[in-house]
């Protein structure tokens, strides 16, 4: 088994006053033949005792962790180390001792294929756990998996993106563990686990395994994660749906759509039926459901949720509030294309959401460009002005024909509206002469 190493790295591991280890994704990616993630190196000494010819810069002081670079190849050191947690799943390690050995070091690891270690001056594998067996056998094992999954219960997110990134199955101990321990999950911050759900929506990017986020959202249901993560998508578990219309209940249609949207929609595809339950227990039926989820996404994503950013909040609220606009598709034209140039800059990501969200049913297909995609297409060729800014007009120049206060708003959204249905009309001529007449209807 051959691991390239590039020549800076060898550089390094001459020169270092220790010998120098790679270990974790880049062994298991180089035996599996997968893309070659970054290169994590370790040693038993601190960065700063390694004597090296290069450019250190710290990262983690505390867990010893620092960059080695020359400017343009890098790698994130770590000395050997020996760690232990407080009670519960707490990311951050109580205590830090540094000068363990290597089967030390590999203990405080979470899986056994990232427990294989690589000398890098001559070639040897250390391997205490079996690691290598499992990269070839494609499963995901701890070796202690009470010990590894109770200390930090971040593994337990990182152990269904990572099965889902590799395409690996988690070995039997391994999940039931998992599962006993899934409260560790409590005590993580929200900005850790927003970061592995943002990993995990997006998995099949990682190495191009075919739907691979969809297993990696399997996987956080199928481990009874959700409740520690957003409470709200595992309580659609077992909501029925009518059966005319979905084949799946309500989770397993929204992780479906999760399946089939884009990656940059998969958020908003978990999201987008959130508000059923609330509304199903509140009212009996799911009709206002958009509405309520928009509620739930602002609670559980922004800031007393996992915090995301506001701006991501919000364009997911957007989505979520509209992912049921014209479903029957017998909205009349002029209205749609009111509704389409407010929203313009959602469009797209709505019709993929809604063509994510057909598709889930698992009994309706999907045929044919969306009808918003069409009149999309059609404002954007045609000229029309997208907003009430982009008129050849202005408040100032309604301002000056004797229009106060609210009167100059109204003026301009219906000499808007009027455009965006004949693009022609936004011509400064047309729209004062239009300005003119409008002075006996507002009694100006």
């Amino acid at each position: 088994m051959e691991i390239q190493i590039p020549p800076f790295l060898s550089k390094i591991a001459a020169k270092s006053a220790c010998p120098i280890y790679i270990v974790g994704g880049y062994i298991r990616n180089s035996l599996l033949g997968l893309p070659k993630s970054d290169i994590d190196i370790c040693g038993s000494l601190l960065p700063d005792e390694l004597g090296i010819d290069a450019q250190i810069i710290p990262v983690n002081r505390r867990l010893g962790t620092a960059i080695i670079t020359d400017g343009n190849e890098s790698y994130e050191y770590t000395p050997l180390r020996r760690e232990s947690y407080g009670c519960g799943g707490e990311h951050t390690p109580r205590s830090v001792t540094f000068g363990a050995t290597l089967i030390e070091d590999a203990r405080r690891r979470d899986f056994t294929a990232g427990s294989v270690y690589y000398r890098v001056d001559n070639g040897e594998f250390f391997d205490p756990y079996g690691g290598i067996d499992d990269i070839r056998n494609k499963v995901l094992r701890s070796a202690d998996p009470d010990f590894t999954l109770g200390d930090d219960g971040l593994r337990l997110m990182r152990l269904a993106r990572i099965a889902a990134e590799t395409g690996f199955d988690i070995e039997e101990n391994t999940f039931a563990a998992a599962v006993r321990h899934r409260e560790g999950l409590a005590d993580i911050s929200p900005e850790r686990k927003r970061q592995e759900l943002d990993k995990i929506l997006v998995a099949d990017t990682k190495y191009g395994i075919k739907d691979a986020h969809y297993r990696g959202v399997e996987l956080i249901t199928k481990l009874r994660l959700w409740e520690f993560i957003i409470k709200e998508v595992g309580e659609m578990e077992g909501v029925a749906q009518n059966p005319l219309y979905h084949k799946y209940d309500c989770l397993e249609h929204s992780l479906m759509a999760v399946r089939y949207a884009s990656p940059h929609v998969r958020l908003a595809a978990l999201m987008h039926d959130v508000g059923k339950p609330v509304c199903r227990k509140m009212y009996g039926n799911t009709y206002s459901h958009p509405d309520m989820g928009v509620e739930i996404v602002h609670k559980s994503l922004g800031q007393s949720g996992l915090k995301y950013p506001n701006a991501t909040v919000e364009r997911v609220a957007r989505l979520v509030g509209l992912h049921m606009y014209d479903m029957s598709g017998k909205t009349r034209l002029n209205k749609l294309k009111v509704f389409i140039a407010r929203n313009f800059d959602l469009i797209p990501d709505l019709v993929d959401l809604i063509e994510a969200d057909g598709r889930a049913t698992g009994v309706r297909e999907v045929v044919g460009p969306h009808r918003f995609e069409v009149v999309y297409k059609e404002l954007l060729s045609s000229g029309a002005p997208l907003s009430v800014g982009a008129l050849k007009v202005n408040g100032n120049d309604v301002a000056s024909a004797g229009f106060k206060g609210k009167q100059i708003s109204l003026v301009l959204e219906e000499l808007w509206r009027e455009c965006l249905i004949d693009p022609s009309l936004n011509d400064a001529s047309i729209l004062k002469e239009k300005i003119t007449r409008r002075k006996k209807k507002f009694k100006v």
